[in-house]
């Protein structure tokens, strides 16, 4: 029963050193998935205040061009 209880114990340590690495995996996703999120709320304050910039400027170039002609 020696050999069987060597391939159990060493069976039942790489059965354990997986689920420690599926663990590992796991956490990483979530960080990269709270990463990702973070990074679309940036993107989308961002792209809010591109827009209003870009309103802006247009609306000055209008008074501009208004106040040349005339």
């Amino acid at each position: 029963m020696g050999k069987l209880d060597e391939a159990m114990r060493r069976l039942e340590g790489a059965v354990a050193r997986l689920e420690k690495a599926a663990g590992r995996v796991a956490d990483g996703d979530a960080a990269r998935h709270g990463a990702l999120a973070a990074a679309k709320a940036d993107y989308a304050t961002l792209l809010d205040t591109t827009d209003s910039v870009a309103l802006r400027l247009d609306a000055a170039i209008l008074r501009l061009d208004r106040a040349l002609e005339g």
